[in-house]
């Protein structure tokens, strides 16, 4: 798994320019992907880029700590809110980053 790091690893060593094209292919195929077949917003696609792995931690954090300070009547509409708009997009998108950005990094270091 220490192949498939995330563009943000190529951005903090240096090699932008993977981490930069990683990025707008990721965002391409995730609107691609997220619009054309889910139909989920934009925003979510960004959120969802933009995160990467500190999604999950927030994912948690509504689970453990934000779940209990919504009404019993609202629970299951605001779950249902957080899987569409928030939980599949983040796991959509973690694992397709993960392997465009390895893509990327294999062709720019054949090079």
């Amino acid at each position: 798994m220490h192949w498939f790091r995330s563009h943000w690893y190529y951005w903090y060593t240096g090699r932008k320019k993977v981490a930069i094209i990683s990025m707008g292919l990721n965002f391409l195929l995730l609107t691609l992907i997220l619009n054309g077949f889910f139909s989920f917003s934009v925003w979510a696609v960004l959120l969802a880029l933009l995160l990467d792995a500190v999604g999950f931690i927030v994912i948690a954090i509504y689970l453990i700590s934000l779940r209990a300070f919504i009404p019993l009547a609202l629970v299951e509409q605001t779950d249902a809110l957080m899987v569409h708009y928030f939980v599949l997009p983040i796991c959509i998108a973690f694992v397709l980053s993960r392997f465009v950005t390895f893509l990327v990094a294999k062709a720019f270091s054949a090079s």
